[in-house]
């Protein structure tokens, strides 16, 4: 360690600094910590997984519910395909959320919470199409609006993710959880809205119209209404898990893209 005032054989007599000088070399140093300071090596939080496995427990306690409150959508021709496509649904999302307790990975935070906001468009969309009787055209509308904002939200976490993490694994997982998330929320909101609505929903004509002239096998419009809405819900958990698998595809093309050296460079 060399002192102010002594010498140096190779670059010669070491002077004091300025006042200038050292007030400039304190500032450098604290954009230098400030600039590449480190980050602690946090573990990702394992509450979007929790959160998924709450979901699908209550999406199959509703589900079981309403089957057991109308044992007579059991006996439609189409019921075994349907609950086999519902069990093979629930079976996956409860696979999905295992293998993230037990892994733990950056993305799924950010992509639970985008899946929320998702599932909050489509419950508008959901909404504006039953209890709301909104007259055609403003229904029309709305649900038209939410539900294209509901696409493009739940593409959009994967993208995201890509884009500020840098990372593909993240924004494949961002990706995956926004489907996740959304679907399970939406087929809850779904099935809920409808068992506490029964009695708006019989009186819209469009559903008149379908339980009268549709083939349905349902005894009552209360037994048709629980068997359409528990049918759309397991389509929402194929839909916004595959929007949300496109989104995280085109993530972690994004990611790879801002990774580059090359684009880095001229970032």
């Amino acid at each position: 360690m060399i002192l102010s005032g002594e010498q140096d054989s190779l670059i010669g007599p070491i002077r004091p600094l300025t006042a200038g000088e050292t007030e400039c070399a304190s500032t450098f140093d604290a954009h230098l910590r400030r600039r590449y300071a480190v980050i602690p090596d946090a573990s990702p939080p394992r509450w979007p997984a929790w959160s998924l496995l709450a979901g699908v427990g209550a999406a199959a306690a509703l589900a079981v519910f309403s089957l057991v409150r109308y044992p007579a959508n059991l006996h439609d021709p189409v019921a075994p395909a349907s609950l086999i496509a519902l069990g093979a649904m629930i079976a996956l999302y409860l696979g999905f959320a295992g293998w993230a307790l037990r892994r733990p990975r950056t993305g799924r935070a950010l992509g639970t919470l985008v899946g929320l906001a998702a599932a909050a468009a489509w419950s508008v969309e959901i909404w504006a199409g039953g209890p709301a009787k909104l007259d055609r055209p403003v229904e029309q509308a709305v649900g038209g609006t939410f539900a294209l904002l509901a696409v493009a939200v739940t593409v959009a976490a994967g993208v995201l993710a890509g884009v500020r993490i840098h990372d593909p694994g993240a924004a494949l997982r961002a990706g995956l959880f926004t489907g996740l998330s959304s679907g399970v929320a939406v087929f809850c909101f779904a099935v809920v809205m409808t068992l506490t609505n029964l009695d708006v929903l019989g009186t819209r004509d469009d559903y008149r119209r379908q339980f009268a002239t549709g083939g349905s096998h349902a005894a009552d419009m209360a037994t048709f209404l629980v068997g359409d809405i528990l049918a759309a819900g397991v389509a929402h958990l194929v839909i916004n898990l595959v929007l949300g698998l496109i989104g995280g595809g085109l993530g972690a093309l994004a990611a790879s893209w801002v990774s580059r050296p090359g684009t880095a460079a001229t970032r």
